[in-house]
């Protein structure tokens, strides 16, 4: 987007007004700020800066603007709305490139070293890991200004300097990979990018803002047709997880080139999107993924477009390729699982690898217990159970694996359920979650436990059937030291202590 357009009476631009109006139209789309990072600027942009805060800014380290950020700090606002967590206004840069005692944490008036899709070679001579482990000083992101944060250490800035000067560029603090140039050659055309996809409501969530190509779900598809490369074809198919759903002339045409692929990886691209818009069909790709080794992507298929008749002649498969799968593949095998839990030699027992598994995260464990919690023969793998509750400290996970558990008849479980109580009852967010349930609403009802921590002495107290009493009784007498002290006498858990 060019700086097109009169200034009015007002001395604003027409392109200014423009990007305002659209600002507009993307808050009236996200009311309830659910899109990442607007609970943080709430897509409200603070007053334009002044032509003497900006020429102050510039003196002051060294530098001259890009015109286009320039023109958008003087003429649309000094910082807020913007992809990610916002925009830095001038004030926001000062402190960023500073540290508490003034020093500069950035070299802005260098040379940039870095560009756009650089070799790992290249990265690594100027991001210098060896250097860094000696615990030296190392600068690959000289001339870049930050403009914005995007959680964490993963930063937006614009480059200085150099032949992407004006370019936005995406790089990690830590330096865990290489920066990312947008596409877009200046920085109006890519924030006004954002507020056209806020506006259309495209999901960022999946992908993240500005890491895929721009256009709609027919101007992608030109694309693919115009292309024989293969990368590009990948970088196409990956651009559509933007969309929520996937129109029907796209299935139509992405369907079949599926079928006339030649390149297993662009066709195992292909398979994976066409699953995620649940387009009919694919059942047929299963044995050439399998072949090919794209076992999660086959996986997704036998779970999400899978007949019951797939399920039942695949779902052995699945327990074997299981030790092999992680994330997304290892969530969708569980699902599949879980799906054929009454077929008779599906039971916890042949999940006991799995559930020894170290290399699993946090959401993988916990489809793995989503899925145990269903299958008969729980018993089998009590023994993991009790070493697990005796020593997990993560409370959301204690969470899935008490509610895994729920129906076991042991001793030495209920022990464990009763230290966990007696751990977990006295907690802040427990007694948060407390007061709440002593709030009746209309009808009966009450509040439910929302904080992790009173949630797992929620769930602790159904394995006891609230010890005979309602939920805000039972959550009334966990909380009385001298009540819980006798009622643990009472049931021969006296001997139980933390």
């Amino acid at each position: 987007m060019g700086k097109t357009g009169t200034t009015g009476k007002t001395g604003q631009p027409a392109w200014a007004k423009r990007i305002l109006k659209l600002l507009e139209q993307a808050k009236a789309k996200d009311p309830d700020l659910v899109r990442f990072g607007a609970y943080s600027h709430k897509y409200k942009l603070s007053p334009p800066a002044s032509e003497d805060t900006i020429q102050k800014f510039e003196e002051q380290e060294g530098i001259r603007l890009p015109e286009e950020y320039r023109d958008f700090l003087l003429f649309v606002g000094n910082g807020g709305a913007g992809p990610y967590y916002g925009l830095y206004g001038v004030k926001a840069q000062e402190k960023e490139l500073h540290d508490s005692h003034g020093s500069r944490l950035y070299r802005v008036q260098e040379e940039p070293v870095i560009y756009p899709k650089m070799s790992d070679e290249d990265w690594n001579r100027v991001a210098d890991p060896e250097g860094r482990r000696k615990g030296e000083e190392v600068h690959p992101y000289v001339g870049v200004l930050p403009i914005g944060s995007q959680g964490c250490t993963l930063m937006t800035g614009i480059m200085l300097a150099g032949p992407y000067r004006g370019q936005v560029v995406y790089y990690d603090e830590d330096f865990c990979g290489q920066p990312f140039f947008v596409r877009e050659q200046g920085f109006l055309k890519w924030y006004e990018r954002w507020l056209r996809e806020v506006i259309a409501g495209y999901n960022d969530e999946e992908v993240g803002f500005g890491l895929n190509i721009d256009g709609t779900p027919s101007q992608l598809m030109e694309l693919y047709e115009q292309t024989e490369d293969p990368e590009e074809k990948i970088e196409i198919i990956d651009s559509f997880y933007k969309f929520e759903t996937l129109p029907g002339k796209q299935k139509t045409y992405f369907k079949k080139a599926c079928n006339q692929e030649s390149n297993m990886e662009v066709r195992m691209k292909l398979i994976k999107m066409l699953v995620r818009f649940h387009v009919s069909g694919m059942a047929k790709e299963l044995e050439k993924l399998w072949e090919y080794g794209a076992y999660a992507e086959a996986v997704s298929i036998i779970t999400y477009e899978g007949t019951w008749e797939v399920k039942e002649a695949w779902y052995e498969r699945v327990f074997e390729i299981l030790p092999r799968l992680r994330g997304e593949g290892f969530r969708d095998a569980c699902h599949t699982i879980s799906a054929v839990k009454d077929y008779p030699n599906v039971h916890a027992g042949r999940l006991r690898e799995a559930l020894n598994r170290n290399d699993l995260d946090r959401n993988d464990r916990i489809s793995l217990f989503h899925c145990i919690q269903k299958l008969k023969g729980k018993e089998e793998v009590l023994d993991y159970f009790l070493d697990y509750l005796s020593t997990e400290g993560n409370p959301t996970l204690l969470i899935y694996a008490v509610w895994c558990t729920e129906g076991v008849k042991d001793r030495k479980l209920q022990e464990l359920y009763v230290r966990l109580m007696d751990k977990y009852r006295t907690h802040e967010n427990t007694k948060f979650d407390y007061k709440g349930s002593q709030m009746v609403l209309k009808g009966g009802a009450c509040f439910g436990a929302s904080r992790p921590e009173g949630q797992l002495t929620s769930n602790l107290m159904r394995q006891f059937d609230y010890f005979g009493l309602d939920y805000p009784g039972g959550f009334k007498l966990l909380m009385d030291g001298g009540r819980w002290k006798e009622w643990k006498q009472q049931n021969g858990f006296g001997e139980v202590d933390r």
